[in-house]
């Protein structure tokens, strides 16, 4: 018995009891906070306007925290604060990415700053879960929100989502927003997918798009296919 209750204590460690404290928060009202840590991000600070260093640059955090309002077992509101503001919410302390991905993946709703929230996470998961919300969730906002970030990652496997939220997502306004985000990706992988969609795309509000989007690079394949098809030699 000794043994059993002294391995099961050993599974109750303080980031376990910070992944139940999360779930928990789910079932009462108020709003709790909790640190994540982030790549590198600029946010605005507490007071509303915009955080500065001595050089007038905006500053950039490694860690950031997120405050939820919880309300009848949901998330009814969610800010993302410096670690410097002062918190008036009930903090929970050692809260790993892991836990804090859960938790929010269990809670989007339309509102974007959730799906924003988890893009901010320096986590590995984070490309899946994305892609996950943009191939999946049934809201057109949280599909259009989670392309948008997986733009803002630029790594090859956010790439082909974004292409394939392009071909297979049923709402133009999501393709719309997956033809942008692609265009957001680094140019030497932008410009050859825009200038496919543009070729090969059977719907033409994403032709229209991708044509849009590759003029602003001005990237000399772009004039290249302007040439093409206004057919100049």
């Amino acid at each position: 018995m000794r043994a059993l209750v002294a391995a099961l204590a050993l599974l109750i460690t303080p980031a376990v009891l910070a992944q139940n404290a999360l779930r928990d928060a789910a079932s009462r009202d108020g709003a709790i906070a909790w640190k994540i840590a982030t790549e590198g991000v600029q946010i605005c600070c507490c007071d509303g306007g915009s955080t500065w260093n001595s050089r007038k640059n905006y500053v950039e955090y490694g860690e950031i925290y997120l405050v939820a309002t919880m309300e009848k077992g949901r998330i009814d509101h969610l800010r993302m604060l410096e670690p410097t503001c002062p918190i008036t919410a009930r903090q929970i302390e050692n809260v790993t990415a892991d836990a804090s991905l859960d938790f929010l993946r269990a809670h989007v709703t339309d509102d974007k700053r959730v799906v924003t929230a988890i893009s901010m996470h320096q986590h590995p998961r984070v490309v899946d879960e994305l892609i996950a919300l943009a191939r999946r969730h049934e809201s057109t906002s949280v599909r259009r929100e989670a392309i948008f970030w997986l733009g803002q990652k630029a790594g090859e496997k956010a790439a082909a989502e974004l292409r394939a939220a392009v071909d297979d997502d049923p709402e133009d306004e999501v393709r719309e927003r997956a033809v942008f985000a692609i265009s957001q990706l680094p140019r030497e992988r932008a410009v050859p997918l825009l200038v496919d969609l543009v070729k090969t795309h059977k719907r033409p509000v994403v032709r229209e798009r991708a044509m849009f989007w590759l003029a602003q690079t001005g990237d000399e394949r772009a004039l290249t296919l302007i040439e093409e098809i206004l057919g100049v030699k």
